[in-house]
């Protein structure tokens, strides 16, 4: 069942339902107060018999006549008696009444009581020191009318209404929702080739606009990564055919001819260099993809910031023995310097900035400085080399991205995006400052462990 017809059965049967406990209520409400109101007419009744037999006689002949002429203007099917009531005496009933009410007429000075379609009052009096007991019946006629008329009144608006209400409730709901059906034309239109395309929204404010909204901020996010997986696939095909191309060519033109034992050699080394930043490269993608697909799997644990910073410059020195580190700690109210994440993956962002930093300086002074702030604490690398210009500051952190004045260095351009994912699972920040041809510094910033 569609949304629109649930929501039109549900307003239905809830309005519906509504409706007749409200036509329900009306009628109870009128049943009661035509029954109170008369009562009220059968007390005045009964206190007008009372004046016109047992008082008679302390009224003047004008109030007397009075009080004949409201006697005499009797309820429809009107009867009166009037018992005198003695001591062990069974009282002599002129009328038929319910054994339940003849055991009340002597309990309460003031008894109301039904007998079928008919109401009655019974009061007891005491005139001159004799006790009388008046009871008066008599039927609503016009009150019993028209609550007939009500009832039925009411039933004839319940039977017309529940169906207009049930179509009404349709066609609102169905107008309702034309926004929404529009949408879902709009969206069944959209496909890969089409993710530039967006949902309209005609009234921000309400459900259906925050919905279109929030679709359209998924189509954003939807073409953002499209266009970030196209240029991924694209730059990694370049940094793995370049390689393999240089693999190729070397090798025809190794085997094209005979050479010498050193010419030989010569290949092979070059080989082995293509070969070698072709694994680079193969291995830097798989890890950024492990990190981007899988990074809540991986395991964390209390780390020694110091020490790895200490193991991962150890490391890279036994790769480069031409670089020039100089590692310096400065903490304030800190101990022991730990963190919580992945050693293994903070290890291979510290080497990839030591890398970096080494590259682009010629092996130049690289100053690596541990300090700490507040709950934070900054791994910065300062280098004295060529710099990053304005426009690629915004850049660098992109997979493959390399600006105009690397390309003749050596890289694939992950290593930086890899080391940002890496410090933003580890809920950090990497932060670069650079000016062009005076040196970049890139500061690590991340949690300390409480």
């Amino acid at each position: 069942m569609k949304i629109r017809s649930k929501l039109s059965l549900t307003f239905s049967v809830i309005a519906s339902f509504l409706f007749v406990i409200f036509g329900i209520t009306i009628y109870l409400f009128s049943a009661y107060h035509r029954e109170n109101e008369f009562f009220e007419h059968l007390l005045d009744r009964v206190k007008i018999t009372e004046n016109f037999f047992l008082e008679k006689d302390s009224f003047t002949s004008v109030e007397y006549e009075k009080i004949r002429t409201q006697f005499l203007h009797t309820l429809p099917q009107e009867t009166e008696e009037i018992i005198e009531v003695e001591e062990n005496v069974p009282l002599v009933y002129k009328y038929a009444y319910a054994d339940v009410h003849k055991a009340k007429f002597l309990e309460e000075e003031s008894y109301n009581f039904n007998d079928n379609q008919k109401q009655g009052h019974s009061g007891l009096f005491t005139i001159n020191g004799t006790k009388y007991l008046i009871i008066v019946v008599a039927e609503d006629e016009v009150g019993l009318q028209n609550l007939s008329f009500l009832k039925y009144t009411i039933l004839f608006i319940v039977c017309i209404g529940i169906p207009f209400l049930f179509l009404g409730s349709f066609l609102v709901t169905k107008r309702a929702l034309i926004p929404l059906v529009r949408k879902i034309q709009k969206a069944d239109s959209i496909s890969a080739t089409s993710l530039h395309k967006r949902l309209n929204v005609d009234n921000a404010n309400d459900e259906i606009g925050e919905l279109a909204i929030a679709f359209n901020r998924l189509l954003d996010r939807l073409e953002a990564s499209f266009e970030s997986q196209k240029s991924f696939i694209s730059n990694a095909s370049h940094e793995i055919r370049n390689p393999l191309t240089a693999i190729l060519g070397e090798a025809e033109i190794a085997i094209s001819k005979s050479r010498s034992e050193e010419e030989y050699v010569e290949s092979l080394k070059s080989v082995l260099r293509e070969a070698d930043k072709l694994n680079s490269t193969v291995n830097n993608l798989l890890q950024l993809s492990k990190v981007t697909a899988s990074g809540e799997r991986l395991k964390f644990e209390s780390i020694r910031l110091d020490m790895l910073l200490t193991e991962s410059i150890e490391a890279y020195e036994f790769t480069n023995e031409e670089h020039k580190i100089e590692f310096s700690i400065e903490l304030t109210d800190v101990k022991i310097p730990t963190v919580y994440g992945n050693k293994g993956l903070l290890k291979s962002v510290v080497i990839n900035l030591l890398d970096n930093a080494c590259k682009f300086s010629s092996n130049d002074v690289v100053k690596v400085a541990l300090t700490n702030h507040e709950n934070l604490f900054t791994v910065k690398f300062e280098d004295l080399g060529i710099g990053i210009p304005a426009a690629d500051l915004d850049k660098v952190k992109g997979a493959f991205y390399r600006g105009e004045n690397t390309i003749a260095i050596s890289g694939s351009g992950i290593g930086l995006a890899l080391s940002s994912k890496i410090i933003q699972l580890h809920s950090g920040t990497i932060q670069i400052e650079s000016e062009l041809n005076v040196g970049t510094q890139v500061s690590i910033i991340i949690p300390r462990l409480h």
